[in-house]
């Protein structure tokens, strides 16, 4: 790895081999020391990671492909893209970073993935060195849940997918591409399209959509929800969430440093506290 301060020149470097040149910017108003880039190739999922200060010009050496870019900078929006590696040559890589903004999450916002409006909310402490399991056939919690359904794949990624923006745009999958055949099961492609619609890039699978509803979601799925305001775990207690209680948010959660929230069952499970705190 190498660092220059003047403008690298394409040179022959053999068949695999290339560079990437660096020279980053922001737009925040205070001094930014430096960001992280992160640089994984998609065709084998290695990581390089360096770091860089703003204009200052760096070049060093990747294998030649395509890679998913990410950089992270105190104060700054992160940067997500896909850069072009050519054997042979150096690649100018000259990001913009922007600002970051915080909005503030809100049950309300919370809820709207899932299609579902604000309820009260109780609390729950889970007394020292004891074991509360949050279930929906408890009559205990019956006022703290309500059913979720899940219609479609596009419904499905909005409760517990993740954006494509993730993945730097495009239309590069996160997984590996779908090998079809004559041969092939359209059922089978459709869980395969999904699994990458969902957790990876839809765009690049968004032609399997109908096929996926048709075969993955020819029924409603539905999940229990659990919303709760406060939520404390003392000191050696444990909340087991996931049996019977898919998807759980609350306003805060507080929990002792010797506590513990266990997450296991079947199907997806989602823990979204809009709030944390550690006690001793």
């Amino acid at each position: 790895m190498q660092a220059y301060n003047s403008e690298c020149k394409p040179v022959s470097c053999g068949s695999t081999s290339s560079g990437v040149a660096i020279n980053w910017s922001h737009n925040l108003p205070n001094p930014v020391p430096n960001a992280l880039f992160v640089f994984t190739e998609v065709a084998t999922g290695r990581q390089t990671r360096v770091q860089v200060a703003p204009h200052d010009h760096h070049c060093f050496n990747l294998n030649a492909g395509v890679y998913r870019v990410l950089a992270l900078a105190k104060g700054c929006a992160p940067y997500r893209g896909i850069l072009q590696m050519t054997a042979g040559t150096s690649t100018p890589f000259n990001p913009v970073l922007n600002p970051r903004v915080d909005e503030p999450l809100t049950m309300k916002t919370a809820l709207a993935k899932f299609n579902v409006g604000l309820r009260p909310t109780r609390d729950l402490d889970v007394p020292a060195g004891e074991t509360r399991v949050l279930d929906s056939d408890d009559p205990t919690y019956k006022p703290d849940w309500q059913v979720v359904a899940v219609a479609s794949v596009e419904a499905a990624k909005a409760m517990v997918g993740h954006p494509d923006e993730t993945w730097g745009g495009g239309t590069l999958p996160r997984f590996s591409a779908i090998a079809v055949s004559t041969n092939t099961d359209p059922a089978s492609i459709a869980r395969q399209a999904a699994r990458e619609f969902v957790y990876g890039n839809s765009s690049s699978v968004s032609h399997w959509k109908d096929e996926i509803d048709k075969y993955v979601f020819d029924e409603s799925w539905s999940f229990h929800l659990f919303t709760m305001g406060t939520v404390t775990i003392n000191a050696g207690a444990t909340l087991v969430v996931g049996q019977g209680s898919n998807f759980f948010l609350c306003e805060k959660l507080r929990m002792h440093v010797t506590a513990t929230l266990l997450i296991k069952g079947p199907g997806p499970v989602q823990v979204q506290p809009l709030s944390y705190e550690s006690f001793c």
